[in-house]
């Protein structure tokens, strides 16, 4: 037996003594022991409260208390901590009995060499089972992931069982016209292949059967749902749903134009703005980088390019003028990059570069020419002239760089670096920048687990009001937290630390529990508020939050219309089926759903066909620039599909009366911002002058 083999057996014998002994031998047969003497009941009761053990090694019976009666607690318990009893002899009808009631053994207590074999099994079967379950929820988490990549994924793909549908992707939906999952679980595979080729279509199948797989492409007529036929290429593979053996199809509609094709796939990889790779393709070559620098030891560098100031830009220019500058920055990385350099628009402003088969100086080399080349740059739209420069972080691509994440995650912080000292820079990522940053999030993580103990966090309240004179007192909750010197943090400062320390869903609960706490406190005093209470992307999709949020509830004897939960438009937009999942179980609870920041994080509005919600708080940068008018366009467009389905909306980030006409004439329905009121401790807005 290996030294190190570290068992936590709980031990039950007439004294320490005896306990003492049994562990020596284990220690002398090569186990690092970690025991607990127990003598009762309540003795193993406590024990098991206390931390997982994995054995019970028990004398047949310590005054009152049997072996058997020890099994039976931790059966109870749902347990896996297997019992060997060791008595005197004894006949084979009782020691039948004792293993039918539980215990994996029972061996002659002078039998010390075969208790201790017998102690190796054991634990070497606990151990395997151990793994066994931990192997279960690895495998039932992967196929959950799965899952998710299926749904997201663009490339019509269904599963076969016995040529009924087990499982298919939206686009398999779309590609075939049918709106829900459902209707296809009456419709046979074999319905939707035109009747002169399911003869071959059944060959396939059959050949799958046998264990072989197609080669290649297969090209079939398929039927639409409406009836029509169309072309189609399909690729056949064996696969799995649930454990149970199925065929996967990928299917592409057949194109008769080869360069209509070729302009299809270009199209699915640009950012339609700029015309530069978008970011899912991006990310795809990104990977592509890495596995080729891992297998052949090979290098590159990643370019993370940031505009600084780009606010002002579009506060200057608006929406539709400040697009036109992405524009031509993407304009200008071309004719100022390599031709084989892999140029994306990231997300937002952000651009990145790969450099494949290139060094920490080449990239510095070409992040100094685009850095003086942007600097140099006029940009003239509408007559208005505006500048910016980059801020740029390089990144190297080698052997050792873990992933894309954290090849992302140093260009990004090396660009931050470069942003904070002024911008206009270039910053190389090195180790060094990872201990001032592992550094201060250490400080600002030690800072946020002593605020979640100590309740160093604070909630302050913003009103939100009716332009419409509708009824009630609503107040959006804000979070800040106490710093070591007791100086409020705003929750920018620390939320980014938060979420890489995995805090966020625990930050979100005592949120929601002293939220529920003010509510109460008010409804003391005769008031019924409504709270607007954020969520983070972490808690929508943390399968235990609804259930907190029922338990709160019924404890508080809260109505759950007294809060509403919202998330942001990007969070719902990338977990679109969990956003919707959420929605239906809040509104089991009657709790009010919002999304905020709509109008940020996507150009259109079709995901809320997908979404049931109450509130859109339509994104402040509209609000800021409501004299432009592709803001304008925006908060008519929410304003209107808020009517149309029922939703109410909100402009959040209202900073002086200008806009109110504007929100007015296109029936916005409620404000919120400064113009009201800053954030304050107490919630003593009067309500009645505003009509409200």
């Amino acid at each position: 037996m290996d030294t190190g083999n570290v068992i936590r057996p709980l031990i039950l014998e007439e004294s320490s003594n005896d306990a003492e002994t049994l562990a020596s031998n284990l220690r002398n047969a090569g186990f690092a022991v970690r025991y607990r003497h127990i003598e009762d009941n309540e003795d193993l009761q406590s024990a098991l409260d206390e931390q997982a053990w994995d054995i019970l090694l028990a004398t047949s019976q310590v005054g009152d208390y049997r072996a058997l009666d020890a099994a039976a607690t931790i059966k109870r318990a749902g347990k896996d901590i297997p019992c060997i009893i060791f008595g005197p002899q004894t006949d084979n009808d009782s020691i039948v009995a004792m293993l039918k009631a539980g215990a994996a053994d029972y061996i002659n207590e002078e039998a010390q060499d075969h208790l201790l074999l017998v102690i190796a099994r054991e634990i070497d079967n606990l151990r395997e089972r151990r793994n066994h379950r931990q192997c279960k929820n690895l495998y039932t988490e992967s196929e959950k992931r799965n899952r998710v990549l299926l749904d997201s994924s663009r490339d019509p793909m269904a599963y076969l069982h016995e040529g009924m549908h087990v499982y298919v992707n939206q686009s398999y939906l779309d590609i075939f016209g049918y709106v829900d999952r459902d209707e296809l679980e009456s419709v046979p595979v074999m319905d939707m292949i035109a009747p002169d080729q399911q003869q071959k279509f059944k060959d396939i199948l059959r050949t799958l059967s046998k264990g072989e797989t197609p080669e290649g492409t297969q090209e079939f007529n398929v039927v639409h749902a409406a009836g029509n036929e169309f072309q189609a290429t399909m690729q056949f593979s064996p696969a799995s749903v649930d454990g149970e053996p199925c065929t996967q199809i990928m299917i592409h509609q057949k194109s008769h134009d080869k360069e209509l094709e070729k302009e299809l796939q270009q199209l699915r990889q640009q950012d339609l703005l700029t015309g530069l790779f978008n970011h899912q393709h991006f990310m795809e070559e990104l990977k592509t980088s890495l596995a080729s620098a891992m297998v052949n030891e090979g290098h590159g560098t990643l370019l993370y390019l940031e505009p600084g100031d780009f606010k002002n830009i579009k506060d200057t220019l608006g929406i539709a003028g400040s697009d036109l500058v992405l524009a031509d920055i993407a304009q200008l990385l071309r004719d100022n990059s390599p031709g084989d350099a892999i140029l994306a628009r990231y997300a937002g402003t952000v651009f990145t570069i790969i450099l494949n088969n290139s060094d920490s100086a080449q990239a510095e080399q070409l992040a100094e020419q685009l850095r003086q080349a942007l600097a140099e740059k006029i940009f003239d739209i509408e007559e208005k002239s505006v500048t910016t420069t980059f801020s740029i972080g390089i990144a190297p691509i080698h052997e050792t760089t873990p992933d894309t994440k954290q090849a992302l995650s140093r260009a990004e912080q090396a660009c931050g670096i470069a942003r904070e000292q002024g911008g206009n820079q270039v910053h190389i990522f090195s180790e060094e920048d990872v201990l001032a940053v592992l550094e201060a999030d250490k400080k600002m993580v030690a800072l946020l687990q002593l605020a979640l103990k100590n309740n160093r966090f604070s909630l302050q309240y913003q009103p939100i009001v009716s332009l419409h004179a509708e009824p009630g007192e609503r107040y959006e909750v804000l979070l800040r937290m106490l710093d070591q010197d007791n100086q409020l943090l705003m929750p920018g400062e620390f939320l980014a630390a938060a979420e890489n320390a995995g805090l966020l869903i625990d930050i979100d609960r005592w949120v929601v529990r002293n939220a529920a706490r003010a509510l109460l406190d008010k409804r003391k005093l005769g008031k019924k508020l409504q709270f607007f209470i954020k969520l983070s992307s972490a808690s929508l999709n943390d399968p235990g939050t609804l259930g907190s949020i029922s338990k709160l509830l019924q404890a508080a004897r809260l109505h759950g219309d007294s809060m509403v939960f919202e998330i942001t438009e990007q969070a719902a937009v990338e977990n679109l089926s969990t956003a919707k999942n959420f929605a239906a179980g809040l509104q089991q609870l009657h709790c009010k759903f919002a999304l905020d920041h709509v109008g940020s994080a996507t150009q259109s509005l079709s995901y809320l066909n997908h979404l049931q919600v109450d509130f859109l708080k339509i994104d402040g940068s509209h609000i800021a620039n409501v004299s432009n008018e592709d803001s304008q366009q925006v908060i008519q467009e929410v304003a209107e599909l808020g009517r149309s389905k029922g939703f109410q909306t909100i402009a959040e980030h209202v900073q002086d009366p200008a806009c109110l006409a504007v929100l007015w004439q296109h029936g916005v329905n409620f404000i919120q911002g400064y113009y009201l009121q800053h954030p304050e401790d107490d919630m003593d807005y009067d309500f009645s002058s505003t009509g409200g």
